[in-house]
């Protein structure tokens, strides 16, 4: 289990406006969370290390760059096998359409979410990649409508 770093009430406002905008100055980033410009500094070295800040990345709007069909797709597998677990994992992994991947209860085992083109990008993913694993045995899938709401944000 990992440990979990102690967070002062400045350093979740930090990662507060961090979450808004990564962008921002370190006078705009101290001003936020309530400290010098250079506590900002040693807070953020600190944070990367405690692996609190994974990274920071620019996000990307999907419709921009002509990724237009996003579905949720419930994955069963065939049996929990190693070998079936670690093939569809590593399929997973290789595949950049999916963009998000959870274990979870219930009937099925997984749930995806998969990025495409358009909806013929999508049967092809489907029929070309997660249908021919052998590990999988079945897949439910729902084409999202509309994004209500969509956050990398965290409730801090």
């Amino acid at each position: 289990m990992k440990h979990e770093p102690k967070l002062d009430a400045s350093d979740r406002r930090l990662l507060a406006a961090l979450q808004k905008d990564a962008n921002a100055a370190q006078s705009v980033l101290a001003e936020a969370a309530g400290v010098s410009a250079s506590q900002v500094s040693r807070k953020l070295s600190r944070l990367r290390e405690a692996e609190v800040l994974r990274g920071i990345v620019g996000i990307v709007d999907p419709q921009s760059v002509g990724l237009t069909c996003a579905a949720i797709i419930q994955v069963r597998l065939r049996d929990h096998s190693a070998a079936n677990v670690r093939a569809f994992r590593d399929l997973v992994a290789r595949m950049d359409e999916v963009t998000l991947c959870v274990m979870i209860t219930g009937e099925s085992d997984y749930l995806i979410k998969v990025v495409a083109r358009d909806l013929p990008h999508f049967q092809e993913i489907v029929q070309s990649k997660l249908l021919r694993c052998q590990a999988v045995a079945h897949l439910e899938s729902s084409i999202v409508l509309e994004h209500l709401k969509d956050t990398t944000a965290l409730p801090l």
